[in-house]
């Protein structure tokens, strides 16, 4: 009788312990679970105000988060400008008469801004390393070599039916005057193949387009920027900028004319 009373006390004594520790294990197992709730609503309302403060922010008057975007990228680049690579030549930018840029021989007939002269050999260079010839058939013109050409090329549309007005403007287009041409900077080449009359399907546009930028050459003229250049597109025509502009006017899409106005709005 006495074993029996004993051997139940144990037995009462470890049921004890066996639902203190299941208490606290149970104990243990809800602390948890609410700091696994706590930290997801935390989370939570941390998101939900990080996203609120940014719709916020883009519906503030002239906040364009497109644009903001954009000026991220621009602004991930450092760039050192030089004016004279990036100087542009049209109706609000003319040169002067006397005017005249140091120049380099470039062969019998074609002078080049001397800046710009191991930059173009290397770029001919490279192009008949891979099987391309390319032929520059204009650099640098004097004044009145360009004037000399927009004249003729006006009294030719006249005689094709337009009135001096419409020729002139027409001439302008295609050939800019004197004082707004900018092969007078002796960095704008015209380029030609001997293989084909359509430059577009040639295999030297193509391989211009791919590589001219890694020596400092952009397509001056393009059909898609004619509304800011004043200047009907030309795949022939090519205008040296260096490697390092010409990387970043590809990258942003720019023509000479928004690249340099880019520019000068970060000095």
């Amino acid at each position: 009788m006495a074993r029996k009373v004993k051997r139940t006390k144990v037995n009462r004594s470890n049921d004890g312990i066996m639902r203190q520790e299941s208490t606290a294990g149970l104990m243990a197992m809800r602390i948890f679970v609410i700091f696994v709730i706590i930290a997801f609503i935390m989370g939570t309302a941390a998101l939900f105000a990080y996203n609120l403060s940014k719709e916020t922010a883009n519906l503030l008057p002239g906040s364009d988060p497109a644009a903001n975007d954009e000026e991220a990228t621009l602004q991930a680049f450092d760039s050192d400008v030089s004016d004279e690579l990036l100087r542009c030549c049209n109706k609000d930018n003319p040169i002067a008469e006397s005017e005249e840029p140091e120049l380099a021989g470039f062969s019998e007939s074609i002078r080049v801004n001397s800046i710009m002269k191991e930059s173009l050999d290397k770029l001919i260079s490279a192009a008949a390393h891979d099987g391309i010839r390319l032929d520059i058939v204009r650099g640098y013109m004097t004044y009145q070599e360009c004037d000399m050409e927009f004249k003729s090329l006006s009294l030719s549309l006249q005689d094709s039916g337009a009135t001096m007005a419409e020729a002139e403007n027409r001439a302008a287009a295609l050939f800019p005057p004197a004082r707004e041409n900018e092969y007078r900077t002796g960095l704008l080449i015209k380029v030609s193949t001997l293989s084909s009359d359509d430059f577009e399907a040639d295999s030297a546009y193509k391989w211009l387009y791919k590589n001219g930028v890694k020596y400092g050459f952009i397509n001056r003229y393009t059909t898609d920027k004619e509304g800011i250049t004043g200047v009907t597109g030309d795949l022939t025509v090519y205008r040296f900028v260096g490697a390092e502009n010409a990387e970043k006017m590809r990258s942003f899409g720019m023509c000479l004319e928004e690249y340099a106005e880019y520019c000068r709005a970060r000095e």
